[in-house]
């Protein structure tokens, strides 16, 4: 199914996060099954990458194992089980060992980028004042208008989902101010829009996400952003008072 977007809502207090316009473009959704991380990352590089790379050259990089039957728990209600690009990827022994960690996708997105992507991440378990921080951060990358491909790996059950899993998906706006702020999630299911929203796109509270992000075990966001902007937003991280370093979820 095609899922591009060929129009934004603005307007009131929305602001489209640098680059979160070409993460939300022209995505074909839905994503195929425990493919989240690479899907994700791939579009999520969009905002800083005339040609990122594809699902499945992130899904070998980052070492992804397929488990080779349906779990239909692992996806929204209606999402159809999509195998596409399952016969270019290894499969797990258990199905406990199969998917994408975020150690992993750090190590594929590094691997494949080279030179051209840094990539910052962002451990959220045990941050105390995380609903805050992430407003500061949010906000800096906006007023710094460096493109920054934002990669939010959660928990869903905290967003409101019937199915709780651990999960990839994009950010790309911010509506709102103060308590009222909500944050724009770019997901990889048609089925989590919302009306009036790009293809799988909705916005959920600010305090909502900072939940999904430190859920047990915790996880946290990467920033993707090129070498001569990593500065710049290194100083923003830095300024909001939030760790960097990777999670084991």
């Amino acid at each position: 199914m095609s899922a591009g977007a060929s129009r934004l809502p603005l307007g009131g207090g929305r602001r489209v996060l640098p680059g979160g316009e070409r993460v939300v473009a022209g995505r074909v959704l839905p994503q195929p099954d425990q493919l989240c991380g690479p899907f994700a990352a791939s579009h999520a590089l969009r905002a800083v990458l005339t040609d990122p790379p594809t699902v499945v050259d992130l899904a070998r990089a980052a070492g992804t194992r397929i488990w080779p039957h349906d779990v239909a728990a692992w996806r929204p209600a209606g999402a159809p089980w999509l195998r596409t690009h399952w016969e270019q990827l290894p499969r797990a022994a258990a199905l406990e060992a199969s998917g994408t960690d975020a150690a992993g996708l750090a190590r594929g997105i590094t691997e494949v980028c080279g030179d051209r992507v840094e990539l910052v991440a962002l451990p959220m378990a045990g941050v105390e004042g995380v609903t805050r921080r992430l407003d500061g951060l949010l906000d800096g990358i906006v007023e710094t208008g460096v493109p920054v491909g934002v990669l939010a790996n959660l928990r869903t059950g905290p967003l409101g989902e019937a199915f709780d899993v651990g999960h990839f998906v994009g950010l790309w706006c911010t509506d709102g101010a103060g308590p009222t702020l909500r944050v724009g999630v770019a997901d990889s299911y048609v089925e989590l829009g919302a009306p009036g929203e790009p293809a799988g796109c909705r916005l959920v509270p600010l305090d909502a996400l900072a939940t999904a992000l430190t859920a047990p075990p915790g996880r946290g966001l990467m920033l993707l952003v090129t070498r001569e902007n990593a500065e710049a937003i290194r100083e923003i991280v830095t300024s909001v008072g939030l760790p960097t370093g990777l999670w084991s979820a």
